[in-house]
């Protein structure tokens, strides 16, 4: 079975629209959640969010909208956005493997649909637990999660969700059809 890495953030809305969908993929392939900090991403690569874009930011919330009306997924705009997702995002790599997807679907429904702070320590510690808010200041997670990122820009990712099969980038959750397409053909 092929391997799709899926690189996202928590506080990006197309990175929790894509996740919604990601499932659509698991009779094709293999999908890695791979967990990374999408300020790192735009700092490594001079993007921006389409939030701080003037010309984009108002049409944001109408895109995301539409397309949580026709995926069928709740969706609210949180009342803190954008939001510092660095603490999430190393919780994340603090968790086990084995349930990273899990983890992270919960995080994106506190976020997105339930508008919780998942940047505010306590919250994380109700979700999570409280050992692995603690593990998630470590060294080792820090690296992880840098080393993420890192692998991403590498990659060629420059935004979220980025989608990997095999060395060929698939960005936006936009794109998912294609790689879809791509992995019947192979």
């Amino acid at each position: 079975m092929q391997r799709v890495d899926f690189f996202y953030d928590i506080g990006s809305p197309y990175s929790y629209i894509a996740a919604t969908q990601v499932s659509r993929l698991a009779s094709l392939a293999e999908v890695h959640w791979r967990p990374f900090l999408i300020g790192g991403v735009f700092k490594a690569t001079g993007n921006q969010p389409p939030a701080m874009l003037a010309a984009r930011a108002p049409y944001l919330r109408k895109d995301l909208e539409r397309l949580a009306a026709f995926y069928r997924i709740p969706f609210q705009m949180p009342s803190r956005f954008p939001l510092n997702t660095l603490l999430t995002m190393r919780s994340l790599h603090a968790v086990e493997p084995s349930v990273v997807d899990v983890t992270s679907m919960a995080l994106f429904e506190a976020y997105w649909v339930e508008d919780r702070d998942v940047g505010d320590p306590e919250v994380l510690v109700s979700l999570l637990g409280k050992e692995v808010v603690e593990r998630a200041g470590t060294d080792a997670v820090k690296v992880s999660l840098k080393d993420a990122t890192d692998e991403a820009v590498m990659r060629g990712a420059f935004g979220a969700p980025s989608f990997f099969l095999e060395d060929e980038l698939y960005f936006g959750e936009d794109r998912l059809f294609l790689l879809e397409h791509a992995l019947k053909r192979a």
